[in-house]
């Protein structure tokens, strides 16, 4: 947790207001039982708290802001200018600083946004609290209530009836003077508990406060030429921290957003929701390299930690560790040597082999551009680190995790780039066990072979030795649709988001878990974030354009096919037939036969054919197209459990489907789905 007193800034002029409300002096009295109910929780504005029976949780400052201003307004829609104007005083603010708040609050509360019982969404508006806030409670109750769980739910389901009855006769008040006496009631609650308890707290860093963003260190050098080296450095020490049990890291793809953005310290710890920010600059002169360090507290702008290097280059690494030590000491965090994790100033060396180091940053420097040019350039850069010291392990993972990603970007052979891959990936794994990220590309190319057993026990080796690692909770997430897992692959689209909240492709692919689950709201509203964070739809996204169907979005969801169609060549005729034949059913017969018309032309890619034989409800073309699709493993597995392909889950013919990719051996091995099962030899789909 952030400084106490920090969360209140921006609520003097409210206060001031508020207390020349009539009632208000009376309330004031009462302060101390600022503690109150909210349905089976215990909310503790001043400690940042909420309890459930003897478990507590510990949320932001900012956070607590959040939920005070929903509880102050129960049951009525907050829009997102009302969060900013009075959470962050009006501050810009990106929508997505707002819907991680409420995602930490929902982890706190235990709060399902499929069914909410606390928070829900209103789409286009904003958020409601849905749940009855109960009386508040003194010290004596609050004692005893944390003692007993029993005699908790009976209080809470007292205090639900009394909000009840209140609920009906302040209804006889005029609208505007509750809600406004509400607001300031419960401010005045708020500010006073956290302003008066002050001194309770460590004035410079709580326990809660062990998240982090490391961003780009700077290239103070004449060229910028060296500029790999900042971020070389600055990576380095993101994957370093992200070892130190209970200290969150800020993936580097959120932290390098903001590189020559000139968004001071406070911003962009408000946007990655992070305590504690690393940034520094890096000087390079022939073979000696001046590195400086800060540690700094975005709210204050005070310096926690600070240092200034002056070494030989081969000297890097000792810095970059000593600097990881610094850090983790400055924010009190224990380093548990007993779990496996090794102490920071005791790993060994590398390489020894400053050339291949820095051609390995040059590497990564290309390599995290992306884009074909700048991934085969990694590529070769990593190759020549490799052959300059082949003991040197972080190239090999490197060269993986290039070659995965190739075939998305260019013509080259998914085959090829993937044997590539898997050889690189298992010879840093040789190197070196606990690379994490080799054993996350071993999963992702068995994900796309369809070996999901192999994939599953991957992805376990890769959690487990990096479980900060954001693409490896994003490919979890997409094997888990894979699988039909859907619940679980919201929640590691989830994870993934919390360690990486600006990442366009991660925001994407919680959008595609929630369309998968039927929540089209929250998919709409996460695909429009990916798309303000920059994601490019330069591929057939067969999941946002389901989306863009689904809600009558015909001409978007054209534009978008006929774009990427016509630039690989391929007929588009029947792209408007299908997509109006998907609201109108009499239009069916004219799409069915533009599409045929397609097919005979050669002229239609089969992963489109079987998508519109779907949409037009024609099993006898789509199965006839998906073995086609399974010979070369290009079907997109998770399409097959979408709403649109359930008359696909109904032919009998599905129960085969399924056993040729394989799946019915592995649900029999890790458990079926709710909506499959298996029966007396027989798969039966819902």
């Amino acid at each position: 947790m952030a400084q106490p007193g920090v969360a209140c800034n921006g609520c003097g002029n409210l206060l001031i207001f508020c207390v020349r409300i009539r009632g208000i002096t009376g309330f004031m009295e009462e302060t101390t039982k600022s503690v109150f109910h909210l349905g089976d929780k215990l909310v503790d504005p001043a400690r940042c708290t909420i309890m459930s029976g003897e478990e507590t949780t510990r949320i932001e400052p900012r956070v607590m802001d959040v939920l005070m201003l929903l509880v102050s307004r129960a049951g009525h829609v907050i829009t997102r200018e009302e969060f900013i104007s009075v959470v962050w005083g009006g501050t810009f603010v990106s929508d997505e600083v707002l819907s991680r708040c409420i995602y930490r609050l929902r982890q706190a509360l235990g709060d399902n946004p499929k069914k909410p019982v606390f928070i829900e969404t209103v789409p286009k508006r904003g958020y409601r609290l849905i749940v009855p806030v109960g009386k508040t409670v003194t010290e004596h109750e609050l004692v005893s209530e944390t003692t007993s769980v029993t005699k908790e739910s009976s209080l809470a389901q007292q205090s639900v009836a009394s909000s009840v009855q209140q609920g009906v006769s302040v209804l006889k008040r005029p609208v505007w003077v509750v809600s406004l006496i509400g607001i300031c009631l419960l401010v005045a609650i708020y500010i006073y508990k956290v302003v008066g308890s002050q001194q309770q707290y460590d004035p410079v860093v709580d326990k809660g406060s062990n998240t982090i963003a490391v961003l780009p260190f700077v290239n103070l050098g004449v060229t910028e030429d060296n500029d790999y080296i900042g971020e070389g450095i600055s990576e380095e020490l993101i994957g370093l921290l992200a070892k130190v049990p209970n200290l969150k890291v800020v993936a580097r793809t959120s932290s390098f957003k903001f590189r020559d953005k000139g968004a001071d310290v406070q911003r962009i710890a408000e946007i990655l929701g992070v305590a504690n920010v690393v940034e520094g600059s890096v000087q390079v002169e022939g073979n000696r390299i001046r590195v400086k360090a800060r540690l700094v507290d975005p709210n204050t702008a005070y310096h926690l930690w600070s240092e200034t290097y002056d070494t030989r280059f081969e000297g890097v690494f000792t810095v970059q560790e000593e600097i990881a030590g610094a850090i983790v000491r400055a924010l009190k965090v224990s380093l548990d040597t007993d779990n496996g994790i090794p102490n920071l100033t005791e790993r060994d060396t590398p390489t020894t082999d400053m050339t291949a180091y820095r051609l390995y940053l040059q590497g990564l420097y290309h390599w995290k551009r992306r884009g074909e040019r700048s991934i085969r350039k990694s590529i070769g850069l990593f190759q020549k680190a490799i052959e300059r010291d082949p003991a040197f392990a972080h190239p090999h993972q490197a060269l993986s995790s290039a070659y995965l990603v190739l075939p998305f970007y260019s013509g080259e052979s998914r085959e090829y780039a993937f044997a590539q891959a898997e050889t690189a990936a298992r010879n840093a794994l040789q190197l070196d066990p606990t690379m994490g990220k080799a054993h996350a590309v071993l999963a992702f190319i068995s994900m796309k072979r369809w070996d999901w057993t192999t994939a599953d026990r991957q992805f376990q080796l890769a959690i487990a030795t990096s479980p900060n690692d954001p693409t490896t909770h994003q490919w979890y997430s997409e094997f888990l649709s894979y699988v039909g897992n859907i619940d679980a692959s919201v929640t590691e689209a989830l994870r993934a988001l919390e360690l990486d909240p600006v990442s366009p492709v991660i925001n994407d692919r919680l959008g595609v878990t929630y369309l998968w689950s039927g929540e089209f709201d929250l998919a709409s509203e996460q695909f429009r974030i990916a798309a303000e964070l920059g994601m490019d739809r330069v591929a057939i996204d067969q999941a946002y354009a389901l989306l863009l169907l689904r809600s009558g979005q015909i001409d978007e969801a054209v534009s978008l096919y006929e774009k990427i169609l016509g630039k690989l060549g391929f007929d588009t005729a029947w792209v408007r037939l299908v997509a109006e034949a998907t609201s109108d059913p009499a239009r069916t017969p004219d799409a069915l036969e533009a599409v045929k018309m397609a097919q005979a032309r050669q002229s239609i890619p089969d992963a489109m054919l079987f998508y519109a034989a779907v949409l037009l409800n024609q099993p006898d073309l789509a199965f006839e197209t998906v073995e086609r699709l399974i010979e070369n493993k290009s079907l997109t597995v998770e399409f097959l459990f979408a709403p649109e392909a359930s008359g696909l889950r109904r032919d009998p013919r599905f129960a085969g489907l399924l056993s040729e990719v394989g799946l019915d051996n592995y649900w029999d091995k890790y458990g079926w789905p709710a909506f499959c099962k298996s029966q007396l030899s027989t798969i039966i789909c819902s």
